[in-house]
């Protein structure tokens, strides 16, 4: 087992630290990239930070958070009730039976991107309908749409790997920018799953601690290495995807970086679902993403009873703390 001296890009420990090599499994390249497990807080990074056309190479226009198809029939519907339920603004019986579902049949409904349950979140936080938000890493916007259409007046994006400066079809503005380029001040800025995509997470975090307005939030969203699926399946976990994932902090690493900015963890909530096991079960025997795309193929390699142990296995370690997504509720100190 090889170990490395690196500083991790969480806490600063100088190492040594143990080196894990994972495969490129969304796509099914099944590359090999080499990672390293902080000795000090248990985070996760990728040895080699790519970039340039290497890194281009990884995030296809097919990529979910640029390719979200359109949406039509029942489901939208479905998904505004989810969502003004959440926000306590009505639709008490079908948004209620919506919440009251399992974790990963409650993901169905809703955008097919990186929200899970964001909404849920913003309602627990108590968001006004008014307040500034930003959403960074949104691609092509989805859940700054979604968040429009249940009466989110004041929303804007930051992603600085779409092709120029659009607005979604609601209007909502999404800029062509890094963090550290934006301007303006926010109640709310949000990573839903993008944090851990950027190359000096801490940096990054800095950036959005300057925008925020005394008594902001920053919500981050992000796999987890403090998780039962890490510890199941170390470098087949499926959340590692490598090598786009470059930081999967511990909850350790998560409050010792947001304390290098001035922010401290106020709340933490799991929003984890099953495929924290299928997915990783499906790695671990060699069988890439594409391989498994519809729930008829996940039904013949597992069975119906075993996805529905997962299912309320997910949604028990989500109550226990020990999911392997989950939202950090930052506050500055």
């Amino acid at each position: 087992m090889s170990e490395v001296s690196e500083e991790c890009r969480a806490c600063g420990a100088a190492g040594p630290h143990q080196v894990i090599t994972v495969r490129e499994m969304y796509y099914g390249t099944r590359e090999l990239f080499e990672y390293f497990v902080c000795s000090e807080c248990d985070t996760l990074q990728i040895l080699n930070v790519l970039d340039g056309e290497e890194l281009a190479r990884h995030y296809p226009r097919k990529y979910y958070s640029y390719d979200s198809p359109a949406e039509a029939g029942l489901l939208p519907w479905l998904t505004k009730q989810q969502d003004r339920f959440a926000l306590r603004r009505g639709s008490r019986l079908v948004g209620g039976m919506i919440a009251a579902l399992p974790p990963g049949i409650r993901s169905l409904i809703g955008s097919r991107d990186a929200s899970g349950d964001v909404v849920r979140m913003l309602g627990r936080l108590e968001i006004p309908l008014d307040a500034r938000i930003l959403d960074v890493g949104c691609g092509n916007g989805t859940l700054l749409e979604r968040l429009a259409k249940v009466g989110f007046t004041n929303l804007a994006g930051a992603d600085p790997f779409i092709e120029t400066d659009v607005a979604t079809s609601s209007g909502v503005p999404i800029a062509k920018q890094f963090m550290n380029e934006v301007t303006g001040e926010f109640d709310l800025i949000m990573f839903n799953h993008s944090l851990e995509h950027v190359p000096d997470p801490v940096a990054t975090l800095r950036a959005a601690c300057v925008r925020l307005v005394p008594g902001g939030i920053c919500l981050v969203r992000l796999p987890t290495t403090s998780s039962e699926a890490w510890k199941v399946y170390g470098r087949h976990w499926c959340l590692i995807d490598a090598p786009r994932h470059t930081l999967v902090p511990s909850r350790r690493g998560m409050e010792l970086a947001a304390g290098a900015v001035g922010m401290r963890v106020q709340e933490v909530w799991d929003d984890s679902n099953s495929s924290q096991f299928f997915g990783s079960e499906a790695y671990r025997r060699d069988i890439a993403l594409p391989e498994i795309a519809n729930f008829r193929e996940l039904i013949r390699l597992f069975g119906m009873k075993q996805m529905w142990r997962w299912e309320r296995q997910s949604d028990r370690l989500n109550r226990e703390g020990r999911g392997d997504q989950t939202a950090f509720v930052l506050r500055a100190q």
